[in-house]
């Protein structure tokens, strides 16, 4: 895949983290997380980026909003959302 569609994926992935810390007291913004997260699943999948969407189907799965309690799996999603960054900065060198 070409340096600009990492690059791509890199902005996404920067824009669900920032949503995602966001969401951390603000139930609807966890709610607009895991629907955003969603959607950039669907396009890693069309894209062909197998490996970036697996890990992205992974954090989906511990991926459960709620209204009027903190996430459980806040420091985990918040870890694979690093990790999802540096595999995409590493593929734009």
């Amino acid at each position: 895949m070409e340096k600009q569609k990492w690059e791509e994926i890199f902005i996404e992935i920067e824009k669900l983290n920032a949503l995602h810390e966001e969401g951390a007291s603000n139930p609807k913004k966890c709610r607009d997380f895991n629907a955003h997260a969603s959607v950039f699943l669907d396009w890693l999948e069309e894209m062909g980026a197998v490996e970036m969407a697996d890990r992205m189907m992974d954090l989906l799965a511990g991926c459960s909003p709620k209204d009027f309690s903190p996430c459980d799996n806040r420091q985990l999603t918040k870890g694979s959302l690093e990790r999802l960054i540096e595999k995409a900065r590493a593929h734009m060198k």
